[in-house]
């Protein structure tokens, strides 16, 4: 997961820590192709607005799409505030098998 913070403007002091997964359950025997997501985490750790960015397999997507509305997440913080942020998830991604 790559993630920055969704409202740039507010420059609070401290550093931003990454979200932690808490419940990121996929289903099994996925096949082995790329799918990449853009979407928002919310500072209750929810996905949400999921974009696919780069489509697999039909169901492959549909089924990755359906399990990342049941994940749950520890937010993003800056200090101990938690904020929303912006988020790539890749996933099966082989960054060696790009033409």
């Amino acid at each position: 997961m790559q993630f920055a913070e969704a409202d740039t403007a507010s420059h609070r002091s401290g550093s931003l820590v990454g979200p932690q997964g808490l419940r990121t359950d996929l289903p099994a025997e996925l096949p082995h192709d790329r799918v990449v997501i853009k979407c928002k985490l919310d500072t209750s750790g929810n996905l949400k607005n999921l974009q696919v960015l780069e489509p697999g397999p039909a169901a492959m997507t549909i089924k990755i799409v359906t399990a990342l509305r049941t994940w749950k997440l520890r937010p993003a913080l800056r200090g101990r505030q938690p904020v929303e942020v912006n988020a790539i998830l890749g996933f099966n991604i082989n960054t060696n098998d790009r033409n």
